[in-house]
């Protein structure tokens, strides 16, 4: 979280170096001018329930790249079905499958009851496992080895707690670092089509082994992974909310606001009653900035395939909300209990109430 006591001045010098590193580097694809934006606008229009203007971008977005993100064929073929369109339904769900999510999955989602009683659902199935099949066959195993055995050796140090000091779990991250820069070096940003999205056939949102990379923190830091993660972005490899989020934790600051609405759980809150923010504890809330702040913000947002702000603030109370669709966006939240007054009143401070009317 970006502290309410930090310059404007000092963000926005932060917000300009990125800007110029971003515009350096060649642009190899069209994703953030193109692709996550055509998905914004198909997003904006299934929380209104337009779910024919929804399709219509995800074809849009889907129509000049070789393979889109499994969250947005997910949603699609949510989209499909709720327009009694099966075939597309069927077509979008077999691009799920090639990313290695289990016809399991799809069988108990909600928005997917319905088809299954359609007549050529038996025969989709049999075609979802022979395409499941097919990707199990051209994971990249070794490279999904190596990632494990990272994270391994992260939980196991941590693990046994005092065992070992400050100094030898820092030389351990950034050992771990340095590994993570020699495979991404070698194979390209580990992604869904090298590696799959999902454990034991059930969607992640958030690798393991990004915890590599959060562990690069600004104080015990060996190696910066922004650029890896901006090439990533263009390239389709990761998406921009997951790629600020872990660029908010590495950097020490967040200039995309990535991490901009939060809740502090106070299990008393009546012992705040009169200090001022008291119906703050207990609800989401979101860091308020001045107009023109936040127009510098939505621009910096916008360049890097991101929606506003305003927008991103209704997508994370709709996917709080939602059991249909897959918004990942729930899980840039953060929530903190805290128990002394004077922090949740410094945390609190500046801060506004989410409205959670859709």
């Amino acid at each position: 979280m970006i502290s309410n006591k930090m310059s404007v001045a000092g963000l926005f010098w932060s917000i300009f170096l990125l800007i110029k590193i971003n515009a350096t580097q060649a642009q190899d694809t069209n994703f953030l001018k193109n692709y996550h934006p055509t998905v914004n606008r198909a997003e904006l229009a299934i929380m209104v329930g337009d779910y024919s203007q929804a399709l219509e971008q995800y074809n849009l977005a889907f129509k000049d790249i070789s393979s889109g993100f499994m969250k947005d064929y997910f949603n699609a073929a949510v989209c499909a079905t709720y327009l009694g369109n099966a075939s597309l339904t069927y077509h979008y769900l077999l691009k799920v499958a090639s990313k290695g999510i289990s016809l399991d999955f799809i069988k108990d989602e909600v928005a997917f009851g319905a088809i299954q009683q359609d007549s050529a659902w038996r025969t989709f199935e049999k075609q979802y496992l022979a395409e499941k099949r097919i990707f199990d066959q051209k994971i990249n195993r070794s490279l999904k080895k190596q990632l494990d055995s990272l994270v391994l050796i992260d939980k196991k140090i941590r693990a046994k707690g005092m065992e070992f000091s400050e100094d030898t779990l820092i030389q351990t991250d950034n050992l771990n670092a340095l590994a993570l820069q020699k495979i991404i070096e070698k194979n390209g940003f580990p992604n869904e089509d090298l590696i799959g999205c999902g454990d034991a056939g059930m969607p992640i949102i958030q690798y393991p082994f990004y915890q590599i990379i959060k562990r690069q923190t600004p104080d015990k830091q060996t190696i910066n992974f922004s650029n890896n993660l901006f090439e990533a972005m263009r390239k389709g490899q990761i998406a921009p909310y997951t790629a600020t989020y872990l660029m908010a934790s590495m950097n020490g600051n967040d200039v995309f606001f990535a991490r901009h609405i939060f809740k502090i759980i106070s299990e008393n809150p009546l012992e705040n009653k009169g200090r001022g923010f008291e119906q703050k504890v207990n609800r989401w809330v979101y860091r308020e900035i001045n107009v023109e702040d936040e127009q510098r913000i939505n621009e910096l947002r916008l360049q890097n395939g991101m929606e506003t702000l305003e927008d991103y603030r209704k997508k994370i109370i709709f996917s709080l909300n939602d059991n249909k669709f897959l918004f990942p966006y729930r899980s840039y939240v953060g929530i903190w209990s805290v128990r002394d007054e004077k922090t949740i009143e410094n945390y609190l401070e500046g801060t506004k109430i989410l409205d959670e009317v859709h």
